[in-house]
């Protein structure tokens, strides 16, 4: 009682001012060593351990239970996975929209061209350059500009044109898809499927 800092009675049992700070088991243990008693009347224990006047190893043993272990073990789990998706995500973001003003049309030399809006996310906080790469068809490519600047921890909505020559694909939709990749940093990079419309 003369050493707790807020002045409580461990006597009465666990108080709601007892703030943790076991000042009372240590006074208590050196008490009881000089009089020549076992330590521990005054200790960190558990309502069930004191009703069934449970050792330190039966304590520890029922800690350890199987389902103890297996709800660690799950926890665990959980960690490591969202620990290694952090450790693996890639800091950039790609939607394609297909421009719904024009589906599909022709243009010199009777090439076809669709256009496309790509919303190219940069999650970094510095800016980067990224790279527009449109793959799926033969001879597929794009004659308006493939590289973007994007602030860090923004987006940008680019317009790309992508065009095929004539007779390169039937009439209806084909799988194309969109590789934007960060200039000079290695595996950030983010496929993007989309159709390709030819009439």
């Amino acid at each position: 009682m003369q050493v707790c800092p807020t002045g409580i009675d461990i006597r009465q049992g666990l108080q709601y001012e007892c703030i943790g700070c076991a000042a009372c088991i240590d006074g208590c243990n050196q008490v009881m060593a000089k009089v020549g008693y076992p330590k521990g009347l005054i200790r960190y224990s558990t309502t069930h351990a004191m009703d069934e006047k449970l050792t330190r190893a039966q304590m520890f043993k029922r800690a350890f239970r199987p389902r103890v272990l297996l709800y660690s073990a799950i926890l665990w789990a959980i960690v490591i996975a969202a620990g290694v998706s952090l450790w693996q995500r890639v800091p950039l973001k790609v939607d394609v929209i297909r421009d719904r003003a024009a589906i599909a049309r022709e243009v010199e030399g009777g090439q076809i061209e669709n256009v496309y809006r790509l919303q190219i996310m940069n999650t970094e906080e510095q800016e980067r350059y990224y790279y527009v790469v449109v793959s799926g068809l033969p001879g597929i490519h794009m004659p308006s500009q493939s590289q973007f600047e994007v602030d860090g921890a923004s987006s940008r909505l680019v317009t790309v044109r992508v065009r095929i020559a004539p007779g390169a694909a039937q009439p209806g939709t084909h799988p194309i898809q969109f590789l934007v990749s960060a200039a000079g940093i290695a595996g950030v990079e983010v496929r993007e499927k989309s159709v390709f419309i030819v009439r």
